[in-house]
């Protein structure tokens, strides 16, 4: 068989416009990794506002769902996007989650079941890399990391002096927890679609693996 082309079809199966960086949702993405992820790891580690750094934690998630909007609205899908944008999203939420981990607000499992599974998958990226312009985003994963974006809220606002911060922080915890093991199933459906074990041709819907 042979390999498949860098430049293919993205995963979504939409095709790229741009091969360059140069588009509004790229900046979109950039500005979510290199502005929200720092400020909410100052906001986290030096100081007391909660609230605040929830806010800022809905920006963050608010800003993935408008990149990719905007890149399909305005037919700016790039090839920079296309491995931008989860790339922005997986480390941001890594950053933001080991800072959270470090102030004591989630405990050390949660860091350490994303790293693990992370780990894998960019280990069989490394091994089959040639099959990565096959990849995309599975139900798994979206609904996981649509989990992990209500989690980490949650959490945060559960350490603050809220009525209902107990309530919250139940929340979140059971979020995190229905995250993580979804983290874990979609971490094992990639791994098995990059060692050709779900099929060669990947663009007929997105499965839940």
């Amino acid at each position: 068989m042979a390999e498949p082309d860098v430049h293919s079809p993205a995963p979504s199966g939409v095709v790229p416009e741009h091969r360059g960086w140069g588009t509004v949702p790229n900046l979109i993405t950039l500005v979510r990794l290199v502005v929200c992820v720092p400020l909410i790891c100052w906001l986290v580690l030096g100081t007391d506002e909660r609230a605040w750094t929830a806010v800022a934690l809905v920006v963050f998630g608010a800003t993935d769902w408008v990149d990719g909007y905007l890149a399909r609205r305005t037919h700016t899908v790039s090839d920079v996007g296309i491995w931008l944008d989860p790339l922005a999203d997986r480390l941001g939420i890594t950053l933001i989650l080991l800072a959270m981990t470090v102030a004591g607000l989630v405990p050390w499992w949660m860091l350490g079941t994303v790293l693990v599974v992370d780990a894998v998958v960019f280990l069989a990226g490394l091994v089959w890399r040639s099959r990565m312009a096959l990849m995309r985003a599975s139900w798994a994963g979206k609904a996981r990391t649509a989990l992990i974006m209500v989690a980490l809220p949650a959490l945060l606002l559960g350490d603050s002096t809220l009525p209902v911060a107990g309530a919250l922080a139940l929340v979140g915890l059971l979020c995190f927890g229905l995250g993580a093991v979804l983290h874990a199933l979609a971490g094992v459906g990639y791994v098995l679609r990059l060692a050709g074990r779900r099929g060669e041709e990947l663009t007929a819907g997105t499965p839940l693996l």
